[in-house]
């Protein structure tokens, strides 16, 4: 026989993690143990998958792409049910099913254990489902178990605790070992099992990983971040050249030789609307240099899952618009109020803004905060190391980009700069930064497109600011990355430790 190959599947931090390698390891001693990152696909050389519980409020479908492969591969699994805090502690067997042979129908007590993966009902719900309850928690079910499957079972309550081991686990391993007993031998390495891929295909992950080393997979080579910012460029600058030709059209006196930049009309809609849509220009060129560059899947640019975390966008959102909107608010009050007189095309303004802002602001964060700190950190093999290098150069770079070389101007976008960086590393991904920066871009200029002096709204080599406003903006930036933290504790995103990032 050969040996027992297992995996977890889910983020390290999350809870249960260590409880589970205790419990593999005592009822297979011998057994190998290897991590999947969230939504990994196991192959037919693991004998068994263990779901990590995903903490409250994170995607309940995290697990959905994992638990169908391993059905498929006729691979046994354990996994988490969705349940909130709290609830009875009692779990009752449905009679007649292999839970209740083993343990009888009465009442066990087996407390409820918080996660975010999904509810047994959802299981049992459509139509020709294989899923069927094994016990019942206040009518809810609370283990369900696939059939068909050499052994298939989620239950809401911890799989292993300092004190034990659930009683359906040795029938878990016991199916591990079948398993092992009916499969080749193939050698086990220190990745992932290997599936074939199409020569198109995305480097695939290899381990959980923070998001500054992302691109830093086992395909990397050297040369991968140069060829990724070569591709990104040329993009660009081929979206910037069609994009002035367009504007040349659109605003003939763009085609005054003598026209110099001061001159521009920042608040003329066709300036507003071609302006953000060179500054959108980013995201195609951030995505290529992904995709062709480092030849990893885009979806790896927006977040350690791949993809952007709509729920936790949404709560960002929440609380950044009310606290972030306030404060901006609050600072035109305090420096005077003034009321001036709107732009000629306000309305027009208005809706260029709300429609084109927030993806001029979310390509700023991909380009400054996604692809440079990926593309350095591919660099860098240690990720503390790679997060400050990169953030450093973010900052540089991005703080610059705006044209002001003001000492108090430079500050506060410095400070926009590090505090994003640091959400982006705490939170695996763009979504706090891009929430922060569009609320900020967006209640700015709605509120001087209102009332007067938009000009003001746009940072240019001409820009100064103060020492008080400088000071303030930074104080205020790091209070809302304190609470976009908070917020991301609580909703599973950061993990709970100071300083840790989020891998996937």
């Amino acid at each position: 026989m050969t040996g027992i190959r297992f995996a977890l599947v889910g983020d390290p931090d999350w809870a249960g993690a260590v409880n589970a390698r205790r419990a593999l390891l005592a009822l297979a001693p011998q057994a190998q143990i290897h991590h999947l990152p969230t939504g990994g696909v196991p192959t037919q050389d693991l004998d068994g998958v263990w779901l990590l519980p995903p903490p409250v409020g994170s995607d309940p479908t995290s697990h959905d792409l994992t638990i169908s492969w391993a059905l498929h591969l006729g691979i046994p699994l354990v996994g988490p049910l969705g349940r909130g805090e709290g609830g009875a502690p009692l779990v009752r067997a449905v009679p007649g099913s292999s839970l209740a042979a083993r343990l009888g129908t009465l009442p066990l007590e087996l407390p409820a254990q918080a996660s975010g993966a999904r509810d047994g009902a959802e299981y049992l719900a459509p139509a020709g489902t294989i899923w069927f309850a094994q016990a019942h928690r206040d009518g809810v079910p609370a283990v369900v178990s696939a059939g068909g499957a050499p052994f298939a079972t989620l239950v809401d309550h911890p799989l292993a605790t300092d004190a034990g081991v659930h009683p359906l686990l040795p029938a878990f391993a016991s199916a591990a070992r079948e398993h092992a007993a009916g499969r080749q031998d193939t050698p086990w390495t220190s990745g992932p099992p290997v599936r074939h891929r199409s020569s198109f295909a995305a480097l695939p992950d290899d381990e959980s990983r923070s998001y500054v080393h992302q691109m830093r997979t086992r395909g990397y080579r050297w040369w991968r971040p140069l060829l990724a910012m070569a591709l990104g460029i040329g993009v660009f600058i081929f979206e910037m050249l069609v994009l002035t030709i367009a504007w040349m059209v659109l605003d003939p006196a763009m085609r005054d030789p003598n026209l110099t930049v001061s001159e521009i009309d920042l608040t003329a809609p066709v300036t507003m609307l071609v302006g953000n849509l060179m500054l959108i220009a980013l995201i195609p060129a951030a995505l290529v240099a992904t995709r062709l560059g480092h030849w990893r899947p885009m979806g790896k640019l927006l977040s350690v899952t791949g993809r952007i975390r709509w729920r936790w966008m949404g709560r960002a959102s929440l609380v950044t618009g009310v606290i972030w909107g306030a404060y901006i608010v609050l600072g035109w009050l305090l420096e005077g109020g003034e009321v001036g007189d709107r732009p000629e095309h306000w309305p027009w303004l208005i809706v260029i803004t709300v429609l084109t802002t927030p993806l001029q602001a979310a390509a700023e964060e991909i380009a400054f905060r996604g692809g440079l700190l990926q593309g350095v950190g591919a660099w860098i093999k240690r990720p503390v190391v790679a997060l400050v290098v990169g953030t450093v150069l973010s900052t540089v770079f991005f703080s610059l980009a705006h044209g002001s070389l003001d000492p108090w101007v430079l500050m506060q976008l410095g400070s926009m700069a590090v505090a994003t960086c640091y959400l982006t590393w705490r939170t695996g991904g763009l979504e706090a930064a891009i929430v922060l920066h569009t609320v900020n871009n967006v209640v700015i200029i709605l509120l001087l497109t209102l009332v007067g002096g938009l000009q003001g709204a746009y940072i240019t080599e001409s820009s100064t600011g103060d020492a008080a406003a400088g000071g303030i903006g930074g104080l205020a930036t790091l209070l809302m990355m304190v609470i976009l933290l908070w917020q991301a504790r609580r909703a599973g995103i950061a993990p709970k430790k100071i300083g840790a990032p989020a891998t996937g």
